[in-house]
């Protein structure tokens, strides 16, 4: 029975040649090989209820088992099994050969990718027993069977197997028994040349090195997207992205989102819809944000409309500017003008005269832009007429004044009023005196 068991163990050792990779579906096929004890045999005969030992193990004594997978955790196996039984008394010793070929469903708790794999077991077979010591007279008999076991994975392909099988034998003259059993088991199949795991011919990365989950493709950042499909690989997201982070939530990967902290329309790159100077152009498009503009022109304003606009606004400003001019004028002019007198029915201009009018000379040539009007008044007293000829006379002597002082005869002009327009009362000596004066006007 040793050379036998020595051969088997050569056949075992075929098995190696091929290369072989973790996972059990990459590795459909286990091979187990080792020694066996037949525990507390029992004749169902009465008279042979004790005649074997309780614990029978032989050296040379083998089990051999072949096993594939038919699902993550169901596997089929076959195995056949060489051993010797004891005669329980002491004088003979007499062994009987045992020998029994067994079919079984094993079901795995953890699938067997773990390095502890434990399972159970249901099955039949056949048991045969030498009952006249070596006489070749095989007595047999149909059995069931069930049992627990556990592998204990070394390395990916090789481990340790110890099982424990009750069979119970149909015929009176069969053997019920337990049936333990301890070996090496190694686990080949398909080549996988990166030794994911997975063999390449379900490896959608045949040549690097990835998980089951993700078909065998690398996936550095752990997020379920393979490298290859992944926008963001080192940096882990949702599969709709991409693999993309999204920060702010809106659907826009952060890589492709201008506002990554703040949600935003997708079609807007992620950012939200803004537009400052309220000119209908938002403000990532708006070339001049914070300046109304047409759309036509990026949301910058037109340069002719800005240009009109700047000369209209200047012009505003100008002429804003000339009004305070004019109206600074016609204040000092008014002043001055109240400082020119004529003695009574006279048309000669006084000292104090010719002294405002200088002045008033001065300012007219500044506003070389501006034009005047002198107007002449007298009081009430004397003849309408002559009234009129010398208010007439009076404000052309104020005329002809400003003109030998350097003043533009086209900006200037002069008439008499008469007693037409009074400002106060003619009947009172203080009215009349207010009455009789020269004005001077800025007429554009």
């Amino acid at each position: 029975m040793k050379p036998f068991g020595y051969f088997l163990i050569a056949i075992l050792c075929t098995f190696c040649v091929y290369n072989t990779t973790a996972q059990t579906k990459n590795n459909p096929w286990t091979a187990s090989f080792g020694t066996n004890m037949i525990h507390n045999p029992i004749r169902d005969i009465d008279d042979d209820n004790n005649r074997f030992k309780s614990w029978n193990w032989n050296t040379g004594g083998f089990r051999l088992s072949i096993g594939h997978i038919i699902s993550n955790r169901l596997y089929l196996e076959g195995a056949a099994s060489l051993s010797t039984v004891t005669d329980n008394y002491k004088i003979t010793d007499k062994k009987h050969t045992y020998a029994s070929i067994d079919g079984m469903v094993k079901y795995h708790l953890t699938r067997g990718l773990y390095t502890i794999d434990p399972y159970v077991t249901l099955g039949t077979g056949y048991s045969w027993i030498d009952m006249y010591n070596r006489s070749l007279r095989l007595y047999g008999s149909p059995v069931i069977h069930g049992g627990i076991g556990v592998n204990f994975w070394l390395t990916s392909s090789f481990g340790l197997t110890v099982q424990s099988q009750y069979k119970y034998a149909f015929k009176d003259y069969g053997l019920n028994h337990f049936q333990h059993a301890i070996g090496i088991s190694y686990r080949f199949g398909e080549k996988d040349t990166d030794n994911d795991g997975i063999n390449d011919r379900e490896d959608k990365c045949p040549d690097l090195f990835g998980m089951i989950e993700t078909g065998g493709c690398p996936d550095r950042d752990g997020d379920g997207v393979i490298d290859s499909e992944d926008l963001c690989p080192d940096n882990f997201g949702p599969p709709h992205l991409s693999g993309c982070p999204d920060r702010d939530g809106d659907g826009t990967p952060d890589k492709y989102d201008m506002c990554p902290d703040e949600p935003g329309a997708i079609d807007d790159d992620g950012c939200p819809r803004r537009d400052s100077d309220n000119d209908g152009v938002d403000d990532r498009f708006d070339k001049c944000p914070l300046v109304p503009g047409p759309k036509e022109n990026s949301g910058c304003p037109d340069p002719k409309q800005q240009a009109r606009e700047e000369a209209a606004a200047n012009l505003e400003k100008q002429r804003a500017r000339d009004n305070d001019i004019k109206q600074a004028v016609i204040l000092e002019l008014a002043k001055l003008s109240k400082l020119i007198t004529f003695d009574n029915g006279q048309t000669s201009l006084t000292t104090n005269s010719t002294v405002a009018l200088d002045e008033i000379a001065k300012i007219m040539i500044i506003q070389k832009f501006m034009k005047f009007h002198i107007a002449g008044h007298t009081d009430s007293t004397g003849n309408r007429t002559k009234n009129i000829q010398l208010s007439e006379q009076r404000a052309q002597a104020v005329k002809d004044y400003l003109l030998f002082k350097g003043l533009e005869s086209n900006r200037i002009t002069s008439q008499g009023y008469g007693q037409e327009n009074p400002i106060a009362d003619n009947t009172t000596a203080e009215g009349r005196l207010k009455n009789r004066r020269i004005e001077i006007f800025v007429v554009n």
